[in-house]
């Protein structure tokens, strides 16, 4: 068996989650995350959040991750017989 990781958002409007890709190597994986991370930052500074009274936390300066990595394991399916009689 091989493990998988998955690039995964958290939405932001109910909690929904996201997968967004999936990659061979963890550190590419975690690299991509990262990058998310910090774009989305940069499109929070530039959009219009007259709405909050905060500025956006910089993600180094956080634990809290929109974009992470879920590593699963991936699996390869099993070849199943053709049944001899055609219905």
């Amino acid at each position: 068996m091989k493990d998988i990781y998955l690039l995964v958002e958290h939405g932001r409007d109910q909690g929904e989650v996201y997968i967004l890709g999936w990659f061979d190597d963890k550190e590419s994986a975690r690299d991509m995350a990262e990058a998310k991370e910090w774009q989305a930052y940069r499109a929070a500074l530039n959009g219009d959040a007259s709405w909050s009274m905060q500025n956006p936390i910089p993600p180094d300066q956080t634990k809290y991750r929109r974009f992470w990595v879920q590593e699963i394991t991936k699996f390869t399916a099993a070849q199943t017989h053709a049944a001899s009689a055609v219905h």
